[in-house]
């Protein structure tokens, strides 16, 4: 029951991922959109740039949770690196606990400031005062991206596997170079015993 939850959670994941991955692709393109405009002397949307402008925030809300679980985020090993695998798993889960700790606070926090936003009728952004958006619009995504965050952080705290390899160095990097090693090692093994 439990794996069948996990598939679930992790296409909920990829989904939200693979929305802020077409956000990014319609940004490129307002971003066309607006440089051609400009360079022509027309007129474009002034929405364009709202678009454009809080659209950073979704895609880093939404895309983040994804990156964790991946383990694609930036994340240095030195101390897991430098320790007996023993105490490396405990202290990689005592990490991702703190993460998820402080990802649940953010979560709690931002999602005070939604609600004081959502709740004040006269809350607009200010910078965008003509196109009477309302503040909550850029918040909203934050008590998500951060709670969201938390449970995969907590997510490694009580797998099997946890996130920290032992290798030295940015994580994601040494986990495909060590896979490019073992790869070259194999083919290796593998032309020498046809010889």
């Amino acid at each position: 029951m439990l794996s069948v939850v996990d598939r679930i959670w992790e296409k909920v994941l990829w989904c939200l991922m693979a929305l802020a991955s077409l956000y990014v692709g319609l940004i490129m393109v307002a971003i066309i959109y607006m440089t051609t405009s400009r360079a022509m002397g027309w007129s474009y949307n002034g929405l364009t740039f709202v678009f454009i402008e809080y659209g950073f925030l979704y895609i880093m809300f939404l895309g983040s949770p994804w990156l964790i679980r991946t383990r694609s985020h930036v994340y240095i090993e030195m101390l897991t690196a430098a320790v007996p695998d023993p105490v490396r798993v405990v202290l990689s889960r005592l990490i991702c606990l703190v993460g998820a700790i402080v990802c649940l606070i953010w979560a709690w926090y931002t999602f005070q400031i939604f609600l004081e936003q959502f709740d004040d009728p006269m809350a607009y952004d200010e910078l965008r005062a003509q196109f009477d958006l309302r503040l909550w619009v850029s918040t909203v995504i934050f008590p998500i991206g951060f709670l969201l965050m938390s449970i995969e952080f907590l997510r490694f705290v009580f797998t099997a596997e946890p996130m920290h390899t032992g290798h030295a160095g940015v994580a994601s990097d040494r986990v495909e170079l060590e896979e490019t090693r073992r790869n070259i090692e194999q083919e290796q093994s593998a032309s020498a015993g046809l010889r």
